[in-house]
């Protein structure tokens, strides 16, 4: 199949949404299918299209003038008049399917346009909701208007599709007002990637001036808004433990406001800024206790890949966070976004080692069973093929 994906969440970005795009691409061309990603330029509006091969997950890349995005100008990208460069595209061109992830921008409307005029099925994948806009936003009153009527505007988007893929169930469920068919498909996670020994430890303490004494507590992710990793610093407070430290891994728009917020942690806190896969791997396999503290996540890899590494979560209860403890096995949630609680919750499995690795078996062999990559790619293949049927 010549699968075309349309996203403007793209590398050099970082976090969850890229690592599901290569998850999808890297599994798509493993099946011997061809793929070509739309995407905004990082060079800027002036520099011009351009085409890449990108070196990670082996697509082509079609980059169009794009300017930094005004909610999240270190992560995201918005491409500027593209309909013209997608037209040419879809004249040389002919995809066999199109997908497009967070459908929300001109760029996106510019393919719809094309892919109906060449009778083209559309899959569409919700990544993101209007929280993500909001809580990165300093305007509130602004921030929730503008969320409201991007969420108008994604579901218009969603709604000239022919299928709509999530995540997860909760995350469909979120979204009010789709009336096209639905589709819930776990971003997937590689478990060859996570081989089942912890042989990274003496590196891993080294290179991160981990104390080997203490009992560490991770976060891996983006430090924006929609993340409340202040609501982990401030339970890390209320533990007042000296024999827990926490690790906060990524990098965001918040990482200043975060370092001055735990700046009476002390070396407790720890700060690693961007860091490789193999680090993060690294760092999870070494972690007792994963949290998570977003009230805006439509599954996070970030906690999939812990529970892949044994490490217990502790989550809110928000959206689908929730989907990940299966049914209490996998860790637990916090009343968000209730600091107190959160810190109860840490208590639990920080004091009880046998919890813990009562937890981390389990963990690992429900992602294994539910989360794995080939299952997703098998999932979005058997999507596509049908939708490409139904249109010969």
């Amino acid at each position: 199949m010549k699968v075309l994906i349309v996203t403007e969440v793209y590398r050099p970005g970082v976090g969850g949404v890229q690592a599901a795009v290569d998850t999808l691409i890297s599994g798509l061309i493993a099946h011997g299918d061809e793929v070509t990603v739309i995407t905004g330029s990082p060079k800027g509006f002036l520099y011009g299209s351009y085409r890449e091969i990108d070196q990670i997950n082996g697509a082509t890349v079609v980059r169009l003038p794009a300017i930094k995005s005004f909610v999240n100008r270190e992560n995201n990208r918005m491409t500027i008049l593209p309909a013209y460069a997608v037209k040419r595209y879809f004249h040389q061109y002919r995809p066999d399917i199109v997908h497009i992830l967070i459908p929300s921008t001109w760029l996106h409307t510019a393919v719809l346009r094309q892919a109906h005029k060449h009778h083209i099925p559309v899959i569409a994948t919700g990544h993101a909701i209007a929280l993500n806009l909001v809580m990165n936003m300093r305007w509130k009153r602004f921030a929730r208007w503008l969320g409201q009527k991007a969420e108008q505007y994604t579901v218009k988007h969603l709604n000239q599709t022919d299928l709509v893929t999530a995540p997860t169930r909760a995350a469909l469920d979120h979204v009010v007002g789709i009336t096209v068919p639905t589709l819930a498909i776990s971003n997937g996670i590689d478990v060859s990637l996570y081989p089942p020994e912890r042989h990274y430890k003496e590196a891993t303490l080294k290179r991160f001036n981990l104390d080997d004494r203490k009992l560490t507590i991770v976060y891996v992710g983006r430090l924006d808004g929609e993340k409340r990793v202040d609501l982990l610093i401030d339970a890390m407070k209320q533990l007042n433990r000296h024999d827990v430290q926490l690790v906060i891994v990524g990098k965001g728009i918040n990482m200043e406001s975060l370092r001055r917020q735990a700046s009476d942690l002390g070396s407790t806190c720890i700060f690693t800024g961007y860091v490789t896969d193999d680090e993060k791997r690294a760092l999870l396999w070494q972690a007792d206790v994963f949290v998570m503290a977003s009230p805006a996540e439509l599954q996070c890899i970030a906690a999939l890949e812990a529970l892949l590494c044994e490490t217990p979560v502790v989550v809110a209860d928000q959206v689908a966070l929730p989907e990940l403890l299966d049914d209490g096995k996998n860790g637990l949630s916090f009343h968000y976004p209730d600091t107190n609680d959160l810190a109860d919750k840490l208590e639990t499995l920080l004091q009880d080692q046998n919890l813990r690795r009562k937890i981390g078996q389990h963990a690992r062999q429900w992602i294994i069973e539910h989360h794995s990559h080939d299952y997703t790619i098998s999932q979005y293949r058997t999507a596509y093929q049908r939708l490409i049927r139904d249109r010969e």
